[in-house]
C-alpha cells in the first residue's frame, strides 16, 4: 500500500463503515430538499429535528420509511480529486472530513412515535502538513528567499475525530401545553412540547495520532525525514458492545401572525464500552533518513472505558406560513462533536405547493466547518392523501464544480 492510498483510507475510514449503517442531521428527505433539518418542521418530518413538531400531525396511524446520507469536506470541490490537486490543496489548511447516514422506520399514532433506525456519523480532522507528507511520494516544499534549505513539520497529534454506527430504538411523545396561558396571550396561539428517548447499541471509533514528522528539502533536491515521539495514526474501537441513552427535547410556539418559533436540543447523551482495541499505523525513518516506512499494529484489549459523546445539536428557528401554498423557513444550528470540532450552520428554506399533489422545495445553507454554501432541492409526490414519496438532494452547486459534498434522501409515508 503506497502512502497516498494509506492516508486516504485513514481519512475516509469513518465514511466507509457508514455505508451499511447510519445520524440525526438533515437526513430526512423533506429536510434535505429545503436545505436543513429546520426546527420548525411539523408532522412526521419533525422526527429528526424537533420532537415538538410531532404534535402538529393528524391523529392517524402512519408508517414512514426513510434513507439518507451525507458526505462532505472543507477543502476539495467536486472536480478537484486528481493527484496534483490532492497534494496542492492540502498545503494550505487542515482537512476536515465528515459523513452521516440513516435508515429506518417510524410508526406514528396520536401523540406517540416509535422509531427503529440504523444510524451512523463520523468526523475527522487532519493536520495539513501531516496530510501533505503522508499522502505525497515527495512533499511540496519550496525554498524560502535567502536560504539553502526548507522544511515542513507535521504534527500527527492534531489528528482528532470519532465515528459511531449503531442501532437506535426510540420512543417520542408530543403534545400541546400551556393552553390556559396561550388563551390569554395576544402573541402566542399555541405552545407544543416534545421529547424523544433513544436506546442505543453499536460500535465506537475514536481517531487520534501522536508524534511529529519533519521533511527537509536539501539544495540538491533530496528530501530527508526526522521524527519525534514515535509518529503514528491510530483508532480505538470497542471490544464489547457499546450502549447508551440519549434524549431529544423541543418547544414550538405557533404565533398568531402566521409565524412559528421553535427551539430544540438533540442528542443529549453518549455511548460507553467497557474495553477497547487500538489499531493503527506507525512510521519509522529508514534508508539514511530519506524514506518513511509504515508498519501496521494492533494492540491487545485495553480494560478501560471508551466513550463517545453524541454530536450535541442545538437549533433555533423561525417559520412563515406566507400562504396556504407557500412556506418559508430560517434556522440557526450549533453542533458540538466528540472530536472537539464545533460547527455553526445558517439555513434558509422554502416549500411551494401549486397543487397538493407535488410540493416543490428549495433551500440553501452555510456551514462554518465545510466553509461553503450548499444549495438543495426536492419534491414530494402525494397520492390520494394516503401515500407520499419524498426526494431531496444537495449540493446542486456540483453542476458548476463548486460542491464540497453530496447529500441525498428518500422517504415513503403511508397513512391509514
Amino acid at each position: 500500500m503506497n502512502k497516498k492510498t494509506l492516508h486516504i483510507l485513514l481519512l475516509f475510514l469513518c465514511l466507509i463503515m457508514l455505508a451499511t449503517q447510519s445520524s440525526l442531521a438533515a437526513l430526512d428527505a423533506e429536510a434535505i430538499g429545503i436545505g436543513a433539518d429546520f426546527s420548525t418542521l411539523t408532522g412526521e418530518s419533525a422526527y429528526y429535528s424537533n420532537p415538538a413538531g410531532l404534535s402538529l400531525r393528524d391523529n392517524n396511524f402512519t408508517i414512514k420509511a426513510n434513507f439518507g446520507f451525507s458526505i462532505w469536506n472543507n477543502v476539495f470541490k467536486n472536480d478537484e480529486f486528481s493527484d496534483e490537486d490532492f497534494t496542492a490543496k492540502l498545503s494550505d489548511e487542515d482537512l476536515l472530513v465528515g459523513g452521516m447516514a440513516a435508515a429506518g422506520t417510524q410508526i406514528f399514532y396520536k401523540n406517540f412515535t416509535i422509531g427503529i433506525n440504523a444510524r451512523g456519523e463520523g468526523i475527522l480532522t487532519a493536520d495539513s502538513d501531516a496530510a501533505g507528507i503522508i499522502a505525497g511520494d515527495e512533499p511540496e516544499i519550496e525554498f524560502e528567499s535567502g536560504t539553502d534549505s526548507a522544511s515542513v513539520t507535521a504534527d500527527l497529534g492534531q489528528t482528532a475525530g470519532g465515528a459511531v454506527n449503531l442501532t437506535d430504538l426510540s420512543l417520542s411523545y408530543a403534545r400541546e401545553i400551556g393552553t390556559a396561558m396561550t388563551a390569554k396571550s395576544e402573541l402566542v396561539e399555541a405552545l407544543y412540547f416534545g421529547a424523544t428517548y433513544h436506546y442505543l447499541e453499536g460500535d465506537i471509533y475514536s481517531y487520534s495520532g501522536g508524534g511529529n514528522i519533519t521533511a527537509t528539502l536539501l539544495p540538491d533536491g533530496t528530501v530527508t525525514y526526522s521524527s519525534t515521539s514515535s509518529p503514528e495514526f491510530y483508532a480505538d474501537r470497542n471490544d464489547s458492545e457499546a450502549t447508551g441513552n440519549a434524549f431529544d427535547l423541543g418547544l414550538l410556539f405557533k404565533l398568531r401572525n402566521n409565524y412559528s418559533l421553535a427551539f430544540s436540543v438533540m442528542n443529549i447523551g453518549k455511548l460507553t464500552a467497557d474495553d477497547y482495541y487500538r489499531d493503527g499505523v506507525r512510521y519509522t525513518i529508514v534508508s539514511s533518513s530519506t524514506k518513511l516506512e509504515e508498519e501496521d499494529f494492533e494492540g491487545t484489549v485495553i480494560e478501560d472505558e471508551l466513550e463517545y459523546d453524541l454530536p450535541r445539536i442545538v437549533r433555533l428557528g423561525l417559520k412563515l406560513d406566507y400562504s396556504p401554498n407557500t412556506v418559508f423557513y430560517a434556522d440557526y444550528e450549533r453542533i458540538n462533536y466528540d472530536g472537539g470540532q464545533d460547527e455553526n450552520i445558517y439555513s434558509l428554506g422554502s416549500q411551494f405547493r401549486k397543487t397538493k399533489l407535488i410540493p416543490l422545495r428549495l433551500g440553501i445553507n452555510y456551514s462554518t466547518l465545510r466553509e461553503s454554501v450548499e444549495l438543495a432541492a426536492g419534491l414530494g409526490i402525494n397520492i390520494n392523501n394516503s401515500f407520499k414519496i419524498d426526494f431531496g438532494i444537495a449540493d446542486l452547486l456540483a453542476l458548476t464544480d463548486n460542491a464540497k459534498g453530496v447529500k441525498f434522501g428518500l422517504a415513503t409515508t403511508i397513512k391509514f
